[in-house]
């Protein structure tokens, strides 16, 4: 890893877990309830102490004023909607250097795997992958098993097989990713696998809305004990009744290593 991608990812890191706010979702779904201002949620993620947020780079530049104590993660790749034909044909929108001209100091992009355009959204990555060695600036690959894409974008049931998380972490490592984010496959056991077979920081991230709250948290506890190098929250942060006792006790969770019940009582 080149000098600037490990200064880069240090700040992310810099206090060895990473709480990140993810506040991407416009670009696929609009605005949706919870981030019709990025404004309010970048407040509240600075006040709270988060690490980082995640969004495109014209909204970094819209909240760029916000950003004292917080870095940015930006988008770079999209183009599909929640209206659309298929969620998953996302294309290249912004280049590194866009990004972090934007402020950014790392890129996050989609990996979809066993989705019918596979080949092409692996080679997307790729590219971004590329452009990253060459800028020195870290990448976040965002990597969905095919079993999982319908649940991300659009809630409900879900099913959730171990092996094919363990396979797209993988490929997001082997394609050329200095982090990936993922789905927590459940359990400390089989997530453990995930992190064994892919050894560079993996981040557990949100997902839809939960029902419970404090089962959320209790689950990204046992990711974090499984070797899970952080989290990247969006809806289950600004779509929470609280929004702000959200984050802190996610907070207290990461960074304090607090067990879910007491990190809910204490928020």
């Amino acid at each position: 890893m080149s000098s600037g991608k490990k200064v880069r990812l240090s700040r992310i890191f810099r206090r060895g877990r990473a709480l990140i706010v993810a506040i991407d979702h416009g670009l696929k779904a609009g605005p949706l309830k919870g981030i019709e201002n990025p404004r309010k949620v970048v407040e509240v993620a600075a006040e709270e102490r988060a690490d980082a947020v995640m969004a495109t780079p014209p909204i970094i530049e819209h909240v760029s004023d916000l950003l004292s104590g917080l870095y940015a993660i930006a988008r770079v790749d999209g183009g599909a909607t929640s209206i659309g034909p298929s969620i998953t044909d996302d294309t290249v929108l912004f280049t590194v250097e866009e990004a972090v001209r934007a402020g950014a100091d790392a890129v996050v992009a989609f990996g979809y795997v066993g989705v019918e355009n596979e080949r092409e959204q692996i080679r997307k990555l790729s590219r971004v992958a590329g452009e990253c060695r060459r800028l020195g600036v870290p990448l976040v690959a965002e990597m969905l098993p095919v079993d999982l894409v319908k649940h991300h974008f659009s809630g409900g049931s879900r099913s959730l097989n171990p092996e094919s998380v363990a396979l797209a972490a993988r490929v997001g490592w082997e394609v050329g990713a200095d982090a990936v984010k993922t789905y927590y496959t459940g359990d400390p056991e089989s997530f453990k696998r995930v992190v064994d077979s892919c050894p560079i920081p993996i981040l557990v991230l949100g997902g839809p809305p939960v029902a419970d709250f404090t089962a959320f948290l209790k689950q990204v506890k046992d990711a974090l004990k499984a070797g899970a190098r952080g989290v990247i929250v969006g809806r289950n942060v600004w779509q929470h009744p609280t929004p702000r006792q959200a984050l802190k006790a996610l907070s207290r969770v990461v960074h304090e290593g607090c067990p879910a019940q007491e990190a809910v009582g204490e928020a």
